[in-house]
């Protein structure tokens, strides 16, 4: 006897198609050719809805492994610094650090954020790795964005990805301005105002860390927002890292005197840590020092690595 072949009409949503080439694919073991046949679709069609699946969340796929998922660093590092939440991705010679953990930050924030909630995104590229692989949760949750600064051209890579009825609240500002005097007057327009009041108010929060020790490879440096000169001068003022453009030494401490730190439009490291959950994504040896110095100072509470920047981060504790 054939078996049965569903032919999906009008009375079949796509999210139950969707749900049920899952079932074939992970529970089943069927190739997406065998569910092409069964559900008289193309194969192509059926590698597009489940990867829509995993975009929307309807597909959460979860690997049950000490090795695997490196659980005995995330276990460390949670109990460490009482993170909230931590994902330490395997080691992968050769592969897109940034792409890998956009990927990992974005199931986790899947994990995290119900129905409608306030996401607060800060710049980077790893953070906008991020955007891109939530673009079809945030529709379908109707997820609220929210930007933790100015800088509206950081953003875009990430923001230009999602569909264009997503609600998003951009600063209206760039990230730096040219004189303290002129940030202040900035900070205090309404327009400014309300969104960092907003930011403030999000459910989550994710952010990138930025390193000294990357050197022209910094994401505030790339930007424009710093130059070279300043970097080195940063630097031998004892500063290891950043988030959202404000500067911390290797205890967590804000660099005291720093120019940049009163010209910066966005929301404060202390307003940051008001935030019930904040993810800090990073990766590379380099940031290793940065991303221990961010959890000491406490202002991240959740942590998404890979395998070998926790190994580093876990020796430089060691120390």
């Amino acid at each position: 006897m054939s078996e049965t072949t569903f032919i999906p009409g009008n009375e079949m949503s796509e999210e139950e198609l969707v749900a049920r080439i899952a079932w074939f694919y992970y529970h089943d073991s069927l190739t997406q050719s065998e569910i092409s046949e069964r559900l008289g679709l193309t194969r192509l069609k059926v590698s597009r809805l489940l990867e829509k699946g995993h975009q929307s969340g309807i597909i959460r796929v979860q690997i049950n492994s000490r090795f695997e998922g490196c659980l005995q660093y995330e276990d460390t590092l949670k109990q460490h610094f009482d993170l909230r939440q931590v994902r330490v991705l395997p080691a992968l010679p050769d592969a897109d650090i940034c792409a890998r953990l956009g990927i990992g930050a974005a199931h986790m924030l899947m994990e995290s954020l119900s129905a409608q909630q306030l996401l607060a995104v800060g710049f980077g590229k790893t953070t906008m790795s991020t955007l891109k692989r939530l673009s079809g949760f945030i529709s379908s949750q109707q997820i609220r964005l929210v930007t933790l600064s100015g800088g509206v051209g950081p953003y875009m890579t990430g923001i230009g990805q999602l569909d264009a009825a997503c609600s998003v609240n951009i600063i209206p500002a760039p990230l730096r301005a040219s004189s303290a005097d002129i940030a202040r007057t900035l900070r205090n327009e309404n327009s400014v105002r309300d969104v960092l009041l907003a930011a403030q108010a999000a459910d989550v929060a994710v952010v990138g860390i930025g390193s000294i020790s990357q050197r022209t490879d910094a994401t505030i440096l790339h930007s424009g927002y710093i130059t070279e000169g300043e970097q080195l001068m940063i630097g031998r003022k004892g500063a290891v890292g950043d988030i959202l453009g404000y500067f911390f030494d290797a205890q967590g401490q804000i660099v005291p005197d720093m120019r940049i730190h009163k010209e910066l439009i966005g929301l404060s490291l202390d307003a940051l840590t008001t935030i019930p959950l904040v993810i800090g994504v990073a990766g590379g040896i380099e940031k290793a020092e940065a991303v221990l110095a961010a959890m000491k100072g406490g202002y991240i509470n959740a942590l998404v690595t890979d395998q070998n920047t926790a190994a580093e981060i876990l020796k430089l504790i060691e120390k």
